[in-house]
């Protein structure tokens, strides 16, 4: 499928298509008369990297190609001195097309056919020449730019444009990973003088830790507190039944984080797509995994600027390759005393309730080995307490009155003073009150929640963190 001649896409598309062949051209050892012909193509991408920008509606999106152009317009006056050195006469691009595009490749509005006479330096013959090995190419190319453009739309779909409403502040403990992250979002982008040398940002991190507590939750902290392009992605989104597809989805999505950089790379459950690669495994299998390892910290791939962020419940089943390229394994544990106190307090403090600070030790003393996940559910059951009283009253009794004069009723017992025979279906919504929640709620929901991580899974976690990783 072809995208509108018109569009930010289509001009995109070219764009880098025409910049990656004139890069490569010029710079080919074995082509070292074809420099001119690098250079021309590579200025020919910039004039569709301009119409881009003119195209595109993201702000954000338009700053970050700007600043690229200057980059590429200073590689731009490097070539011309190589291919123009000083005194020579520089030739006419509009009259000689010394590089074989074909009309339909290059956007916008397309010379006339003037004759021309150079027969040294003239375009590909039509028709196409027969042989083997340069038709079959065009017709690939064709297949992978229109491929590129269905899979650039689908990947549109995994940047977060609206940011998370979640601060490092959220986050109960943790510090570690924290400061990890921070050292690899946060500070490199607004401090970057301070990153020289060896002192070089991190290119990737590995959250790993039993489930439900808190991994993704610290990825969307991340989202919300870093000035960069946020991709977040999972093995559904990178995976094809289609032979071929999964390594160019790949590719394309470095690529166009690449070209917003800074950009952060999320993959949740990451082990789904890069697990040890084993002699039993499907060939297709394999190459998914070798491309994303070359993407990831492949010779001839610029990753500066981007951050590869992992989480996974089951590190032990990462491939030892994905391993090593996660510069930083950080360990997410349970949450101890202090942090379950944090969660409760947070939590809490969204919902009216008549506990005690007694009553929160308590219960952090009595949630060891809950998971921050296992504590949002108990907190959530407790919650409903009211809810059921409710149900099940059989009187309900005035506690104040509205200001048009109506009373608001809240559930009581048969024999408190003034109390009415009724059930919560006679009284209408905006009369009816719960009851705070209490402790006696807390202490039915403790009945009911268990913790969901056993003890076996954390001695894994454990094991893994002395071999390979670090507490966070």
């Amino acid at each position: 499928m072809q995208s509108d001649p018109n569009s930010a896409l289509y001009y995109r598309t070219k764009g880098w298509d025409f910049i990656e062949r004139g890069q490569e051209l010029f710079n080919d050892p074995q082509k070292p008369n074809d420099k001119k012909k690098g250079y021309l193509i590579f200025k020919k991408g910039l004039e569709c990297m301009l119409n881009y920008a003119k195209r595109e509606p993201n702000h954000d999106i338009v700053d970050k190609i700007r600043n690229k152009m200057n980059e590429w317009l200073k590689q731009a006056k490097e070539m011309e001195l190589v291919v123009y050195p000083p005194g020579s006469e520089k030739e006419n691009i509009d009259h000689h097309d010394p590089f074989p595009i074909n009309s339909h490749d290059l956007p916008g509005p397309q010379p006339s056919n003037d004759k021309r006479n150079d027969r040294s330096i003239s375009p590909r013959p039509r028709p196409r020449p027969k042989s083997p090995i340069t038709s079959p190419s065009v017709h690939k190319k064709k297949l992978v730019e229109g491929d590129n453009e269905k899979m650039v739309n689908n990947l549109n779909n995994a940047i977060i444009t609206e940011k998370p409403n979640i601060s490092w502040d959220d986050i109960a403990g943790l510090e570690q990973a924290k400061r990890s992250l921070q050292e690899a979002v946060i500070y490199p982008i607004r401090y970057p003088n301070l990153f020289e040398g060896m002192r070089t940002p991190w290119k990737g991190i590995l959250l790993y830790g039993p489930p439900g507590t808190g991994k993704t939750f610290l990825a969307k902290a991340c989202a919300s507190e870093a000035d960069s392009t946020f991709f977040s992605v999972s093995a559904a989104d990178l995976m094809s039944k289609f032979v071929g597809e999964s390594e160019k989805l790949i590719k394309t999505m470095f690529k166009m984080a690449r070209e917003s950089k800074p950009a952060i790379i999320f993959i949740d459950e990451i082990d789904s797509l890069l697990s040890a690669r084993s002699d039993n495994e499907n060939e297709a299998t394999k190459r998914v995994k070798t491309q994303f390892l070359v993407e990831m910290q492949g010779v001839g791939n610029d990753d500066a600027g981007i951050l590869v962020l992992g989480a996974t419940n089951i590190p032990w089943v990462l491939d030892p390759a994905v391993r090593r390229r996660f510069e930083k394994r950080i360990y997410i544990p349970l949450p101890d005393i202090y942090a379950r106190h944090a969660l409760f307090v947070n939590q809490l403090s969204k919902t009216p309730n008549a506990l005690h600070p007694e009553d929160l030790d308590y219960l952090c003393t009595h949630t060891e080995g809950y998971s921050g996940a296992d504590i949002n559910i108990l907190i959530r059951d407790a919650c409903y307490g009211p809810l059921r009283k409710v149900q099940v009253a059989t009187h309900f009794m005035p506690v104040e009155a509205l200001p048009d004069g109506r009373p608001i009723y809240q559930p009581c017992d048969p024999s408190e003073p003034g109390a009415q025979p009724m059930n919560m279906l006679d009284i209408p919504g905006d009369q009816l009150r719960l009851k705070l929640v209490s402790m006696e709620d807390f202490g039915e929901a403790l009945k009911k929640t268990k913790p969901s991580v056993s003890q076996k899974d954390l001695k894994q976690q454990e094991e893994f963190t002395q071999q390979y990783g670090i507490e966070g």
